[in-house]
């Protein structure tokens, strides 16, 4: 029986907009979940996203988050600004961002650092391309991220969530099986018992994300190590996002 609440997140990318946003806060009127929910729209807008959703209890996240405190930086957004609009975690080197943006082990670890300072709940992107998969260095790939992430990251006190979305999945249509997603899940929970502690490691929540639907998410979250869902392109169908949450939130109602 897990012990970590399910937490289920909607990456909405660059996409959506009012529409979108009033036809996903429709969908959650009423609605209780037992799993944690949370959306990352685009920047512009989460404050429209917090104003409809200030009496629910779905919670805002970033996309990204930068390195720097403040200063002259053109076109970034801080932990602090973050926080204060309201967000409560922030994704961190998306596969997107690693390979169009060239973001690296070593700026995500500041930016891991800086979101534990301003309490946002940074949620590590780490994985595998095809070539690399077909290459068999996967774990290798995942060392070297995580370890670049995260040492020297002090998590007394503080929540980290890994998200781990083989690239050769996002967008395509192919997503891990259940059992291949729970074997990579088992040695990145191995890994972060390496980074910290056994006890650190089995609080930290992973979760999966690459080609999630309503169709595979039961079976993924029913893995030992799989306790959450990193949701793209299935989230901008408010239907079928709900219909997530409402799998997850049965299974965290059973785990309880």
């Amino acid at each position: 029986m897990k012990q970590r609440k399910p937490i289920v997140i909607a990456n909405w990318k660059l996409n959506g907009g009012l529409d979108l946003i009033c036809t996903s806060v429709a969908s959650f009127i009423g609605k209780h979940f037992a799993a944690q929910i949370a959306i990352c729209p685009p920047y512009l807008y989460m404050r429209d996203m917090l104003t409809f959703l200030q009496y629910s209890e779905l919670q805002i996240g970033s996309q990204n988050v930068s390195r720097y405190e403040s200063g002259a930086y053109t076109g970034e957004t801080s932990a602090q600004m973050l926080k204060q609009a309201g967000c409560s975690l922030c994704l961190i080197g998306h596969s997107e961002r690693r390979a169009m943006f060239a973001e690296n082990n070593e700026g995500c670890q500041i930016k891991v650092r800086t979101a534990l300072n301003h309490e946002l709940l940074p949620v590590l992107c780490v994985g595998e391309n095809q070539q690399q998969r077909e290459t068999n260095i996967t774990e290798q790939v995942l060392r070297e991220q995580l370890r670049g992430g995260l040492t020297g990251i002090d998590l007394h006190g503080k929540d980290l969530c890994i998200a781990y979305e083989p690239v050769w999945a996002i967008g395509t249509g192919l997503a891990a099986t259940p059992a291949i997603a729970q074997e990579v899940h088992q040695f990145i929970r191995a890994e972060l018992t390496r980074i910290f502690d056994e006890a650190t490691a089995n609080r930290v929540r992973i979760l999966y994300g690459g080609s999630v639907t309503k169709s595979n998410a039961r079976d993924l979250l029913q893995q030992a190590d799989i306790d959450g869902l990193l949701v793209g392109g299935a989230s901008l169908d408010p239907g079928h996002f709900v219909a997530i949450c409402e799998q997850a939130s049965e299974l965290a109602e059973i785990d309880d």
